[in-house]
């Protein structure tokens, strides 16, 4: 018989524990999570971006500690940048340089707090100390699974060309971020998440690349675009994982959002069990048993996971793993549902709980071990695991009363949504409605009647009869 799963290695990861603590050993994360909730993420997303964006610049976060970058967040009068680049400029008296640079830190800073002017800027965001190991793990998340090796996306925080004076002077007394020359390959050895969404991280590459040829938009919708699609991509994780081995990894679920100011009522899809946040923040308290389990079946031979040199294991889901068994033979298939089944045998008995039911099939012997892993896991640590998704969704969520959270849209970002989507070639509206859905975003019939009233408002509706397919809307950002 072949050795499918590494039940030897699994054993070790939880009969050693002296508690009945779960691990997912060498496997790959693929969110940053944590199972004691802190909210911290709430309201303060854009702390992380300055993490973020270093990570894809590949730039090493101790070089804003040395003393020239310390001078650059010196908020002050006497601020050492904003003298810096006023040296560069000739005034007629000492009271003009004064107004000059009081200009300046007003202009690059918010108190404590750099103003990106310029994508380079945000390079120089810093992250607090107190913040560093949530809000890190964030910025790495989002890194390794929207962006990884993206040259050009690199490029639009990397580059310093500037249309106008003032921002060229500021960039350029801006030396002390180096490229570190080593991380790209450090990265590679060490990455921490697994991308499991291409669909989702090719369309936020291709929205950012569109945005970035227009700097002073990008420069406000960057941020709220890298949340949405954060917290999209997060969502989608928890819909995959319920549908167990019939998942499609390459596709994108749309997901019902309302309008910020529409009524809604019980009977629309966005308050729908299935169709709406409500089914996700449903099966939120499943996604840290879906996780523990995948990473246990992640130990199998597909994976190498007895080369003990090995240092990460992909983490592969249900669907992705049937078809790599399957694609085996029946032999191998056979073996696989023997070791699983003895696998979730030793399970139980480490957890002390009752196996519910027996396993004839690979999609069945899965679905047994999820209901053990969720059964033998704290309730408390899975629930505060899953509530992760609604301090990381708040702006993007509202509360309809009776009819609780809803996702929600806002006048701003739908018509941010809109100009990434049409991008520079005016768009069929049907085709518009079907480029939010590449991107989760579905909207019921009284949802588009509101939009098309909107786009009417704005002048971005180009009717050309009273057919929904010979209507176009145009580029909002041209």
């Amino acid at each position: 018989m072949v050795q499918t799963l590494d039940r030897g290695h699994l054993k070790k990861l939880l009969m050693e524990q002296k508690t009945k603590k779960h691990d997912t050993g060498k496997v790959l994360d693929i969110l940053p999570f944590l199972t004691k909730r802190t909210r911290a993420i709430r309201g303060q997303f854009n702390n992380v971006l300055g993490e973020y964006i270093r990570n894809i610049s590949e730039i090493d976060e101790k070089d804003l500690k040395n003393k020239k970058s310390n001078d650059f967040y010196m908020v002050s009068e006497e601020n050492i940048i904003s003298e810096l680049i006023a040296n560069e400029v000739e005034f007629n008296s000492d009271d003009d340089k004064f107004d000059f640079v009081r200009f300046l830190n007003q202009y690059l800073f918010n108190q404590d707090d750099i103003q990106p002017v310029h994508p380079f800027l945000f390079n120089y965001i810093k992250l607090d100390k107190a913040q560093q190991n949530e809000f890190g793990k964030y910025a790495r998340f989002m890194s390794e699974v929207l962006v990884k090796d993206h040259p050009e996306i690199k490029s639009i925080f990397t580059n310093k060309d500037s249309e106008d004076i003032l921002t060229e002077l500021i960039l350029n007394k801006l030396d002390t971020l180096q490229e570190n020359k080593d991380k790209k390959l450090d990265k590679l050895k060490k990455d921490h998440y697994q991308p499991l969404l291409p669909s989702i991280a090719k369309l936020y590459q291709e929205d950012m690349v569109y945005l970035s040829r227009y700097k002073d938009y990008f420069l406000t919708s960057f941020p709220i675009l890298t949340h949405f699609y954060t917290f999209m991509y997060s969502c989608q994780l928890i819909f995959k994982f319920e549908q167990f081995t019939e998942a499609d990894f390459n596709s994108t679920q749309p997901l019902y959002f309302a309008l910020e100011w529409e009524s809604i009522s019980k009977r629309r899809k966005v308050a729908d069990e299935l169709d709406g946040f409500k089914y996700i923040k449903g099966k939120s308290n499943n996604l840290f048993p879906h996780i523990h389990t995948i990473s246990q079946l992640s130990y199998n031979s597909f994976t190498e996971s007895f080369d003990e040199e090995n240092e990460s294991l992909s983490f592969i889901p249900y669907s992705e793993l049937y078809k790599l068994i399957t694609s085996e033979g029946e032999e191998y298939e056979k073996d696989f549902l023997m070791e699983l089944n003895q696998w979730i045998n030793d399970y139980s008995k480490w957890a002390e709980i009752e196996i519910p039911g027996s396993s004839d099939s690979i999609p069945n012997a899965f679905k047994v071990l999820f209901t053990c892993l969720k059964e033998g896991t704290s309730s408390e640590v899975a629930k505060k695991y899953g509530e992760n998704i609604e301090d990381l969704g708040a702006p993007f969520l509202k509360s309809r009363g009776s009819l609780g959270q809803v996702y929600n849209i806002k006048h701003d970002f739908l018509l941010l949504l809109t100009a990434v989507s049409v991008k520079d070639q005016r768009m069929p509206l049907n085709e518009l409605f079907a480029e939010f859905e590449k991107r989760g975003v579905a909207f019921d019939r009284y949802s588009k009647k509101e939009i098309i009233t909107l786009f009417d408002n704005h002048n971005i509706l180009d009717k050309k009869s009273d057919s929904g397919d010979a209507q176009y809307v145009k580029p909002i950002l041209l």
